[in-house]
């Protein structure tokens, strides 16, 4: 297929079309489940997180626990390919969890990186995110008995979300809950937040913890977070889901190694309960970050062990060539065809001719990246972007 065919096969709406203009008009890349609809090239490392049977998802889906570490330069598309992932991930049934590591104040601290996880859960099947639409789910098809055999099944019994949960239920089933101990009855809705709320380490009511068996102002953080993050990824997997992906971006940015931090022994925790029978089976863990940072953290860090772990699962993105960067192109070009009603074909030489255009104002296709071709493609000192110069050819 000739380039100026590649968006001929796109069967989206005009909004969506739009919607995904804007973003990338702004360096945002488009939502996960646009993304297809853009992206070119890193085959290979899409293959590797989503196809090889001993690696990535397809491992992940059989059992396995997984950690990558997916290392770019600044501007060459490292959150257009976590986008992907999650994309693909949702196809493949998993639950994920997405976000930046500075919405977090310390990977360090094991639960900030729990309640990060757990409070940008997203579904393949469900609206919302968090753990909310998950235990509704579960409300609404494990019924009292069948909750019994699933505690047993996934070891819930003597952990305290046994009795969150089995409250819940109860709650559920008979429409409320009443809380002898603060002479007050909650609706089931009132229940399932309580319940949310708690598992996600939020602060909720005294009567909302006593409703869902916790006692004085108890939270997750005073227990084991990763035994939480256990249950209710055994609680997916009972739901029909595949597992948890969990995608954190701008890993390295945020991260400053030092003798006080935790964050090597963190990163330790994370790898070997990837590999522990009985930890984090069906779950897959990937950092997103820049190349070098990564590399000089890692390298600071001194520790042997974590240092083998980081290189054997270290998944640098390849540089797009020429040809990429065309299919880029005319693939925007495709979108601008959706946006504006039109059904031009972008010639292949035309979209060439603005390639090397950029690539000359910035020094090469070497040193063209995906953000300097839509953002700056006639140089840092121009304010018009791709799109910009792609519309214009319907003024």
């Amino acid at each position: 297929m000739a380039h100026g065919d590649a968006g001929d096969s796109l069967q989206i709406g005009q909004d969506t079309a739009i919607d995904i203009l804007t973003r990338i008009q702004q360096g945002v890349p488009p939502k996960p489940e646009h993304i297809k609809h853009i992206r070119v090239g890193r085959e290979d490392e899409e293959r590797r997180l989503c196809e090889k049977p001993t690696e990535g998802l397809q491992s992940v889906k059989r059992g396995s626990g997984q950690i990558f570490f997916v290392l770019g330069d600044f501007g060459y598309g490292k959150s257009f390919f976590i986008n992907l992932i999650a994309d693909r991930a949702t196809d493949m049934g998993f639950i994920r969890s997405e976000f930046d590591i500075q919405d977090l104040e310390a990977i360090s601290d094991k639960g900030e990186l729990y309640r990060g996880i757990v409070q940008n859960i997203r579904y393949p099947d469900e609206n919302g995110k968090g753990v909310t639409p998950l235990l509704r789910k579960f409300c609404e098809e494990v019924s009292r008995s069948e909750f019994e055999q699933v505690a047993s099944k996934h070891g819930f019994y003597g952990h305290s979300i046994h009795s969150i949960l089995r409250n819940l239920l109860d709650a559920w089933n008979t429409g409320e809950l009443r809380v002898e101990r603060d002479d007050v009855t909650l609706d089931r809705v009132d229940v399932l937040h309580a319940a949310s709320g708690y598992l996600q380490g939020e602060d909720i009511a005294l009567e909302e913890l006593h409703a869902i068996g916790k006692v004085g102002f108890d939270s997750v953080t005073k227990e084991d977070e990763y035994n939480y993050l256990r249950h209710l990824r055994s609680l997916a997997l009972e739901l029909g889901y595949n597992g948890f992906t969990i995608l954190i971006d701008e890993a390295a940015e945020q991260l400053e190694w030092n003798p006080d931090s935790a964050t090597t022994q963190r990163l330790i925790d994370l790898y070997n309960k990837c590999y522990q029978k009985g930890q984090f089976e069906h779950m897959m863990f990937v950092f997103v970050g820049n190349q070098e940072k990564w590399d000089s953290l890692i390298d600071e860090a001194g520790h042997q062990a974590l240092q083998d772990r980081y290189r054997a699962k270290k998944l640098v993105l390849s540089n797009f060539t020429e040809d990429d960067y065309v299919e880029l192109v005319t693939k925007v070009g495709a979108l601008i065809n959706i946006a504006y009603g039109d059904s031009a074909t972008l010639p292949d030489d035309e979209a060439r001719k603005i390639v090397m255009n950029a690539a000359d104002n910035h020094g090469g296709i070497s040193n063209l990246s995906p953000r300097r071709l839509l953002l700056t493609p006639e140089g840092q000192e121009e304010q018009r972007t791709l799109v910009d110069i792609l519309e214009s050819r319907f003024e």
